[in-house]
C-alpha cells in the first residue's frame, strides 16, 4: 500500500480539493492520505476529517511543530510499505503519483523534479525561481547530492529507507527530504519531472528568514554526515 503524507498548516481552503486531486489521480491503487496538521488555527484538521473519506487518516499535531517533523510523525503513523509527500497547496502535480509508486518498484527513492525532462517551474515568479535555483546548487555543492532538484518537498521513498535512519534524524525546518536521502543513501534513485503549479489559495510560508534557517541546517547535516 501507498501512504500519502500531506503536512499542512493553516490549508483549509485547500485540504479538500488536494485530497479530491490525490484519490482522482490514484484511482484503481491501495492507498491511504495522512494529513499530518499542525494545529492550525484555520482548523485544518477539521476541515480534513470533516471531508469523512475512508482513505484519509488526520494527525493533529499540538507539539514539535514544524514541516520536518510532521513528515516523520506521518510516516511514523502510516501503514504503507511505499510513503511519500507532497504539500497540500496543489502546487505539487498529483499526476505523476502512481509513476513515482511504479519507479519503486526499481528504486529505493523517487523525487518529483521541476529539473528532470518535462519538468519546469511553471508561473513562479521570476526571483522565486532564482532563489530555487541557487538553494539547489548550494545543497549540491554542500551535500554533493546527485540531485537536479534536492529543494524538492515531493518524494516518494520504500518503507525501509525510512526505517533504516528514523532513529537518527533530526527533524526541522524544510531539509527533510534531504537529511533522509542524505543518510539513507539509496542504492538507486529517480527523479520525474513535473511542471510547478500557482498556490491554489493562502499565502507561501517561503521568507528570509526561512533561507537564513535553511543554509544554517544545511551546514549542520554536513557535520552530521563527516562524523558518520
Amino acid at each position: 500500500m501507498f501512504s500519502l503524507v500531506i503536512p499542512t498548516y493553516n490549508e483549509a481552503k485547500n485540504v479538500g480539493p488536494s485530497v479530491a486531486a490525490v484519490c482522482r489521480a490514484l484511482d484503481g491503487h491501495e492507498f491511504e492520505i495522512v494529513v499530518a496538521d499542525d494545529d492550525s488555527p484555520d482548523r485544518t484538521w477539521e476541515v480534513a476529517r470533516g471531508l469523512d473519506n475512508p482513505r484519509v487518516r488526520v494527525l493533529r499535531r499540538t507539539e514539535d511543530r514544524g514541516l520536518a517533523p510532521a513528515v516523520v510523525d506521518g510516516f511514523a503513523a502510516a501503514q504503507g510499505d511505499r510513503l511519500g509527500v507532497m504539500d497540500a497547496d496543489l502546487q505539487h502535480d498529483e499526476a505523476i503519483l502512481p509513476e513515482m509508486i511504479d519507479a519503486l518498484d526499481t528504486h529505493e527513492f523517487a523525487v518529483g523534479s521541476r529539473e528532470a525532462e518535462g519538468g519546469g517551474y511553471g508561473e513562479m515568479p521570476f526571483a522565486r525561481r532564482l532563489g530555487s535555483k541557487a538553494a539547489a546548487a548550494l545543497a549540491r555543492r554542500v551535500l554533493k547530492v546527485p540531485l537536479g532538484d534536492p529543494m524538492s518537498g515531493f518524494f516518494a521513498l520504500r518503507r525501509e529507507v525510512f526505517e533504516r535512519v528514523r532513529d537518527r534524524l533530526d527533524p526541522r525546518g524544510y531539509k527533510i527530504m534531504l537529511e533522509i536521502f542524505c543518510l539513507a543513501r539509496p542504492e538507486s534513485h529517480i527523479e520525474i519531472g513535473y511542471t510547478f503549479r500557482p498556490r491554489h489559495a493562502g499565502r507561501s510560508k517561503v521568507s528570509a528568514g526561512v533561507a537564513g534557517q535553511y543554509l544554517s541546517e544545511l551546514l549542520q547535516l554536513r557535520r552530521r554526515l563527516r562524523e558518520q
